[in-house]
């Protein structure tokens, strides 16, 4: 042994804890709750970040195919009526409703009756963030047949049955 270095004592058994540790030995807590912490803070920052923001719809590829004079009178409408809040031709990418050209809009989901009486009556806020539809005021019964007309010949160019 060096003469420098003094010989390393143990301490006596009465000092030890139940581990086996000295009384004075660092003690390291688990790692579990420091994870748990770090998780409800990014949880915590994430939803203050994306309070009162809603979702943007998401944008459709739309394929405007020939259309008959009644779906072209439709399209007309849905320009003036429709198009603020479920964007151009019906392709979403707004913040105000969902894309209409879409398969969860498709006729055997969505039948044309209940399409129809959406635009009569409106429709509560039920599968999307975008809040109510109101009804569209002013519209015809014809103006309606035009208007469903002209989403259902879109969908099917689109390649949505």
């Amino acid at each position: 042994m060096a003469p420098d270095q003094a010989p390393k004592t143990q301490p006596a058994p009465e000092l030890m804890d139940a581990q086996g540790l000295h009384p004075d030995a660092p003690r390291h807590g688990s790692p579990i709750k420091w994870m748990a912490l770090v998780m409800v803070t990014l949880v915590v920052l994430t939803t203050i970040s994306m309070w009162g923001k809603e979702k943007v719809s998401i944008k459709a590829s739309v394929t405007i195919p020939p259309l008959s004079e009644a779906a072209q009178r439709g399209r007309e409408v849905f320009a003036q009526s429709c198009q603020e809040c479920h964007g151009v031709d019906g392709a979403g990418g707004t913040r105000t409703g969902p894309p209409l050209i879409h398969p969860m809009y498709r006729e055997n989901l969505y039948p044309d009756y209940v399409l129809k009486k959406v635009l009569r009556e409106g429709k509560r806020e039920k599968n999307w963030r975008f809040g109510p539809m109101e009804p569209v005021k002013n519209i015809t019964e014809q103006q309606i047949d035009d208007v469903t007309l002209f989403i259902r010949t879109v969908q099917n160019a689109s390649g949505i049955d």
